[in-house]
C-alpha cells in the first residue's frame, strides 16, 4: 500500500514515527485528529514557546493559519499529509490511520526532514539534537 507522504518525501534525511492504538472507528480517530485542539497540554504549549512559535490557537487549522503549514492531501479516512517546510528545509507530517478491527484503530504518524543544503543538515542536525527526544511526547 502506497502512503501519501511518500508522494511528497519519498526521500529523507531524518524522521520520526510514533503509533498508538486508539478505541475507536479509523473515522472518528481521523476527524478527532484533524479537529484537535492542544491548547490545554502544558508540554504542547511549552515546547511550542520553547520553538519560538504561536501558542494561540494549537490545532491544525491554527497551525496552517499562524505557522504557515499547508494542508497538502488527504485520503478520507485514512490518512493526510501536511507540508511543515522551512527555509532550505523540506518537512512532510502525515497521520495515517487503519481500522484493525471494530471500534479498533492504528493511528500513526510520520514527520520526514530532508535539508536541501549543507549549511540547513547542520543546522536542523544541532536542532534535532535538542528536540527529538522531546518529540514523541505530545504524539
Amino acid at each position: 500500500m502506497a502512503f501519501l507522504i511518500d508522494k511528497y518525501l519519498p526521500d529523507y534525511i531524518y524522521s520520526e514515527y510514533h503509533k498508538r492504538i486508539i478505541y475507536a472507528s479509523a473515522k472518528e480517530c481521523f476527524l478527532a485528529t484533524k479537529n484537535l485542539d492542544m491548547s490545554k497540554s502544558f508540554i504542547t504549549k511549552a515546547l511550542m514557546k520553547l520553538r519560538g512559535l504561536p501558542t494561540k490557537d494549537l490545532s491544525l487549522q491554527g497551525f496552517i493559519k499562524n505557522i504557515c503549514f499547508k494542508y497538502l492531501e488527504e485520503n478520507l479516512y485514512k490518512e493526510f499529509v501536511i507540508d511543515a517546510s522551512q527555509h532550505n528545509t523540506k518537512i512532510i507530517w502525515n497521520f495515517y490511520f487503519k481500522e484493525i478491527e471494530e471500534n479498533k484503530a492504528l493511528v500513526s504518524t510520520e514527520t520526514r526532514i530532508f535539508c536541501l543544503t549543507t549549511r540547513s543538515k547542520v543546522l536542523f542536525s544541532i536542532y534535532w539534537f535538542f528536540v527529538k527526544p522531546f518529540s514523541g511526547i505530545i504524539s
